[in-house]
């Protein structure tokens, strides 16, 4: 970004933005991220991807005017790419679960499934937000499993799957079901990655 200033040359893409922002956001830095989108808005007017950062930065610093601004103007970004009731629903709930906002993280995801009650991905969507918040971890394993029979060989749902077994206690489990995601993955993944270790520490710490 800084080289793209001096240069006086547009980035090529707004993730520039959204990927420094996030950091930011991640580090407490949020004047500096408010800051940096606003330079952003200049170059990618409108982008969804900018949006959805600025949407997640006011509201969870309790801006819940400014929020709904945000959320109004990237649901408009959503409807003119045709993004469906369900999809808009899930972008919502990854909004609000950034934001730190859990109640209404869970509205939305369960409402997204509800559109799509066969939906693999909706199902997973909401089973992970389950599990990984340890807000139901036996409603999330219950889900995953009906997604899995849905799509056995998805990593993603793999990864929620061995996640949810390390929540239940069932380490050993656990571990097998992520290294058969690991197997299946197409490119690296940072978070499965970081499931296999922790799983691995509970392992050791238990044996001891």
């Amino acid at each position: 970004l800084e080289l793209h200033e001096k240069t006086g040359i547009k980035p090529f893409w707004a993730y520039s933005y959204y990927y420094l922002g996030t950091a930011y956001h991640e580090t407490g830095a949020f004047r500096k991220e408010n800051k940096l989108y606003k330079s952003a808005e200049k170059d990618f007017p409108n982008d969804p991807a900018l949006l959805y950062r600025q949407a997640v930065l006011a509201l969870s610093r309790g801006k819940d005017k400014t929020g709904d601004e945000f959320m109004d103007r990237y649901i408009s970004t959503l409807n003119e790419r045709f993004f469906s009731e369900a999809s808009k629903a899930d972008n919502l709930g990854n909004i609000y679960w950034d934001a730190g906002l859990l109640d209404e993280a869970e509205a939305y995801y369960r409402q997204s499934l509800s559109l799509e009650s066969d939906s693999a991905l909706r199902m997973n969507n909401l089973a992970y937000f389950l599990i990984d918040e340890n807000i139901n971890i036996s409603e999330g394993l219950q889900l995953i499993d009906k997604a899995l029979r849905l799509e056995p060989d998805n990593y993603h749902y793999l990864d929620t799957k061995g996640w949810g077994l390390y929540k239940n206690g069932n380490y050993h489990e656990a571990l097998e079901v992520l290294h058969k995601s690991w197997e299946l993955k197409p490119v690296y993944d940072h978070e499965l990655f970081s499931h296999i270790q922790e799983v691995e520490r509970a392992l050791a710490n238990h044996s001891h």
